[in-house]
């Protein structure tokens, strides 16, 4: 049991970053996947017709803080065609306010923000990086480990 116990403690390290390292580079390559298919949306501009305070309440180290975020219906044209879509979790637009989004041009009413693969490229970088620190964690665990065999096997025979 107290080899066990003292694997288990010299790789705490390894044992957290290797699955988020791994959970990360999963994410991080869904949400590039995703990013990936709207790459060929076009941009257009669009108008702001309604817009809607959404407040997200979390506790905050005992006490209540709130982010703010809207909810916005806008309208935009595609090809002579109007189309009416929501975008929520976005900064303050007033009514009227001009925004770029881009649409899918075999699905108009299909829309997006952004077309950037910054953000799932900074998650897979990450999860690699957490990854690597992990495999080396482990590493340095299982070398401590060994040396403290060793010296248990030096103080055992009386050297």
């Amino acid at each position: 049991m107290n080899k066990l116990v003292t694997i288990l403690r010299e790789s705490r390290v390894a044992r957290f970053l290797i699955p988020a390292g791994l959970i990360l580079i999963v994410a991080g390559i869904l949400f590039f996947v995703i990013s990936l298919q709207s790459q060929n949306y076009l941009p257009t501009e669009a108008t702001v017709l309604r817009v809607e305070e959404e407040e997200d309440a979390s506790a905050n180290g005992g006490t209540n803080s709130s982010e703010v975020t809207y909810h916005v219906d806008i309208k935009y044209t595609v090809d002579g065609k109007e189309y009416e879509n929501d975008l929520g979790g976005v900064s303050k637009f007033e009514v009227g306010d001009k925004m770029k989004i881009f649409y899918n041009p075999e699905n108009p009413a299909q829309i997006t923000q952004s077309k950037s693969l910054i953000i799932p490229i900074a998650i897979i970088a990450a999860g690699i990086a957490a990854l690597a620190g992990g495999i080396v964690s482990g590493v340095n665990a299982i070398k401590r480990y060994q040396r403290m065999q060793e010296q248990e096997k030096e103080w055992s025979h009386g050297n």
